[in-house]
């Protein structure tokens, strides 16, 4: 194995991939298909946030509580009653037609500047709201009273919340959907390019050109994967960054993105060994992309929503399950560490095992490289 060898051969790959129309094309892909999906979730997730504010005094601070909103819209409201009857005493009501209510004193920023402890009625929509959004609008609130004055206990939060929030609602599951959707789709870039690279080798015989150089047939392979893998990485990074996937546990985000890029790559290898037509192993490629897409519709939270569906136990043949099922439950903060240790085993052993049969045709294909 001969390093300068495999990076040469992976410079000139790399570069051949972007001045390559299809290729490039493939390369995009990814990218087209994560700002699609968050397209989609503003779409569906453009509802404008109705918020019911009493601020006599005209206090910033409800431009703090604004910005914890995509969209929003802000009603005026005549007295405190007008907000405590909206949301029912204490929090009672079950149908508000607000997201958020604020009742700020009238002489709020002057109160905290004194030293006084003013007293923010805070009421929240928990039909609309997540635990999260919850805790960062608190949040939020506390620090613009901090940056007005910084006593040790600068305002008197009263938080009503009605209809509390269950643990995960639409608007995460939804999220997390397009996360996991997006860093699927963006698999396919591998299984797609590995193939191409190698069969265009067989196809323009300069495979044989090469085996004449220093560069053993290992080199050839290893700088292929090189390229690829660098390639497949940086654009699932992308994809998970456009559509927010950064979130949850991401170390373990992560590493499904790296073992899942292997397994794209071990599948593209695969198919480029198999195969001696570029045409023959695109159109493979091309079926085989349906089991990086379906396993994120039958995996995960949104699998549960199936129950008991023979198609969710087909779909666990494939390792793609696996890498869908870790990311929604990574990207959810839930799963345990034996789920996780299987869904990262499977997928593990399952590259391994398309590796090592690749390796047994390739081993039995460079014996005669020499005449491809």
């Amino acid at each position: 194995m001969h390093l300068r060898t495999i990076l040469a051969i992976a410079r000139k790959d790399a570069i051949d991939i972007l001045l390559n129309k299809s290729m490039l094309t493939v390369l995009i892909l990814p990218i087209i298909f994560a700002l699609l999906f968050l397209f989609m979730g503003k779409l569906i997730g453009g509802h404008a946030a109705n918020i019911l504010v009493y601020n006599p005094g005209q206090s910033p601070v409800v431009q703090v509580l604004s910005t914890a909103f995509d969209k929003v819209h802000i009603t005026e409201a005549n007295s405190p009653a007008d907000i405590t009857a909206a949301f029912g005493p204490n929090g009672s009501s079950k149908d508000s037609p607000y997201d958020a209510g604020l009742i700020v004193p009238a002489d709020f920023e002057h109160e905290l500047q004194a030293g006084d402890h003013p007293q923010l009625g805070l009421y929240l929509n928990g039909n609309n709201l997540n635990t999260q959004n919850i805790t960062l609008i608190q949040a939020a609130l506390t620090s613009y009273a901090r940056q007005v004055t910084n006593p040790q206990a600068p305002l008197a939060l009263s938080t009503v919340v009605i209809n509390p929030p269950p643990t995960t609602n639409f608007g995460d599951l939804l999220s997390t959907f397009y996360g996991a959707v997006a860093l699927l789709t963006s698999f396919i870039l591998g299984t797609s390019l590995m193939p191409g690279l190698l069969i265009e080798e067989k196809e323009r015989k300069t495979l044989r050109m090469l085996m004449v150089t220093p560069a053993s047939f290992t080199d050839v392979i290893l700088g292929k994967l090189f390229v690829v893998l660098g390639y497949q990485l940086l654009l699932s990074l992308i994809a998970l960054a456009i559509v927010g996937g950064f979130t949850g546990l991401v170390p373990l985000v992560l590493l499904y993105t790296l073992l899942g890029s292997c397994l794209s790559l071990a599948i593209g290898l695969l198919l480029g060994a198999t195969f001696q037509t570029a045409g023959t192993a695109g159109a493979i490629g091309g079926m085989l992309s349906f089991i990086y897409i379906l396993p994120a519709v039958f995996s995960g939270p949104l699998g549960a929503l199936f129950g008991n569906n023979p198609i969710i136990q087909v779909m666990k043949v494939f390792p793609t399950y696996y890498i869908a099922d870790g990311v929604y439950n990574a990207m959810q903060n839930q799963g345990t560490f034996g789920g996780h240790l299987l869904d990262l085993g499977i997928v593990l052993g399952s590259t391994l095992l398309l590796l090592a049969l690749t390796t047994w045709i390739l081993r039995r294909q460079s014996s005669v490289a020499a005449s491809i």
